[in-house]
């Protein structure tokens, strides 16, 4: 199994080479023209590569992923006794304090457009090439709901964004509505999901897919009131379905098997995003989670000898938000005691909310442990990547969506009977849902503990309604304008289209 994941990531790989390399005398594909080198779906792909190979930034410290957790009550980055690395730039994100200079709001923004921008490209010279051939249409589609995927985060984050989906255009972009956006996004996926593969496969992982297409509308469709003022929970519920009913999908008998160093084997993965310690290492192409939240002891333990950073702990008033019971808890929290090198250590899960002013402790402050760390030394001093691939959009995902969107349309009991969604609870070590448990309060609860560290709390929070509330890491209520970042400041002048967004 691990090594159609290689493949994945070599193919990913191959499309950022021309970015990367310098010596042009070794590029022997420099005399062939484009059009010359589009005839068949394989080169189509080699070439598509280029657009899946931006979506591993997903992973570094610096993206839309690490500004998104911060922004929710699940995780912190306070200042440290080791350095104060996260002094103001992470501050500014657990407190909603959000300013258009901050170096996280612009790598995030950054990772949507360059995104984009790859995706326009590879469509411009596929669309623009003369031959056609069977496989072309489904990787244009890849393309095509790639990029929608790419529109929707920024929608998500910013709202109102600078829209174009053609290569060729020189002008700046114009500043688009999210209902415009998200008209276009439905659209362009309700035309092209007919072309893309249905069934999971070695041949398709780490690609758009159906089933990947239908969680994107179902995101889409459950965040629609909230973005756009309709709600569309019946639209929700079906997108949802349409992953469910195909029986590609699985959830796993054990939680922790879709975050294993080797997890490509997870039937419950439907969107990926393929890393390997040894074809996909850079500078911002990688996934160095022991990076940010490991301290040296606990790194030590592992074998790992890159100096880690000390960083993100599990605020504590999530972790108590834990049932007693939930085995969720510990597979995805390091915490209580452990044997290092230098002896026993003990990793407490409470810290004093006065660790802003004077820095935690070593041992304070639950770890992120939700993906397996390697102890076969592939983990170097270099910060190299790690292997364990990032679930994008899992299944127990689509199963809680459904559930909510039943709720939602006071149906809730209809959901109490599906075996996927009680399978969720009962292999976290808690009973099943019933019609008294399945609540909107409940599946916030569920979607925090199941999803943790993943993505997607913000967004939750919001569609709840409950972000402007308090935790520990924030003490005072935040505005209705912190729902949406700044424009980052040096986009905001480079574009003459664009107007800053509201409180900014």
């Amino acid at each position: 199994m691990k090594a159609y994941k290689i493949l994945a990531a070599v193919l990913i790989l191959v499309g950022g080479v021309n970015v990367a390399c310098t010596n042009l005398d070794e590029t022997v594909y420099s005399d062939i023209e484009k059009g010359d080198f589009f005839d068949s779906e394989e080169s189509l792909r080699i070439y598509a590569a280029r657009a899946y190979t931006k979506l591993q930034a997903w992973g570094s410290e610096q993206s839309l992923w690490t500004l998104n957790i911060q922004c929710g009550d699940e995780i912190a980055a306070p200042k440290n006794c080791v350095n104060d690395w996260v002094d103001p730039r992470y501050k500014e994100l657990q407190q909603h304090s959000f300013t258009s200079s901050n170096k996280l709001v612009r790598m995030g923004w950054d990772y949507c457009f360059d995104g984009i921008a790859a995706c326009n490209d590879v469509i411009y010279e596929i669309e623009n090439s003369p031959l056609e051939f069977d496989g072309k249409k489904k990787v244009l589609a890849e393309m095509y709901v790639l990029r929608d995927y790419l529109y929707i985060h920024a929608i998500d984050g910013w709202g109102n964004v600078p829209f174009s989906i053609d290569a060729s255009e020189t002008s700046y972009p114009e500043q688009k509505g999210r209902e415009f956006i998200f008209d276009f996004v439905e659209k362009e996926i309700l035309d092209n999901i007919e072309y893309l593969e249905d069934v999971p496969s070695s041949a398709n992982y780490g690609r758009v897919t159906q089933g990947m297409a239908y969680t994107l509308l179902a995101k889409m469709y459950l965040n629609a009131e909230e973005w756009i003022g309709k709600p569309m929970w019946k639209e929700a519920e079906e997108a949802c379905w349409k992953v469910m009913e195909g029986g590609h999908y699985v959830i796993e008998p054990d939680y922790s098997t879709n975050f294993k160093v080797n997890n490509e084997s997870s039937r419950e993965n439907i969107f990926v995003i393929p890393y390997s310690s040894i074809y996909t290492e850079s500078d911002h192409n990688d996934f160095v989670i022991f990076i940010l939240t490991l301290n040296q002891d606990l790194a030590d333990m592992y074998g790992i000898p890159a100096a880690c950073w000390d960083g993100f702990i599990c605020q504590p008033d999530f972790f108590h938000s834990y049932d007693d019971n939930d085995l969720r808890r510990s597979k995805t929290w390091l915490y209580g005691k452990f044997s290092g090198k230098n002896g026993e250590f003990e990793i407490t899960p409470d810290v004093d909310e006065s660790v802003y002013d004077n820095g935690k402790g070593l041992y304070e402050g639950a770890r992120v442990g939700k993906w397996e760390y390697q102890t076969d030394g592939l983990l170097k001093s270099d910060q190299t990547s790690m292997d364990n691939d990032f679930a994008i959009y899992r299944y127990a995902d689509v199963v809680l969506m459904w559930a909510e969107a039943l709720v939602r349309q006071d149906r809730g009991s209809e959901a109490i009977g599906n075996t996927d969604l009680q399978q969720i609870r009962t292999r976290a070590g808690l009973e099943p849902f019933t019609t008294e448990t399945l609540t909107l309060d409940g599946i916030l609860a569920e979607r925090g503990h199941e999803l943790a560290c993943e993505g997607w709390r913000r967004q939750d929070l919001i569609r709840f309604g409950r972000y402007s509330d308090t935790w520990w890491c924030k003490p005072t209520e935040s505005p209705a304008t912190a729902k949406l970042y700044p424009i980052p400041r040096e986009r905001l002048s480079a574009n003459p289209n664009l107007v800053q967004n509201p409180g900014y």
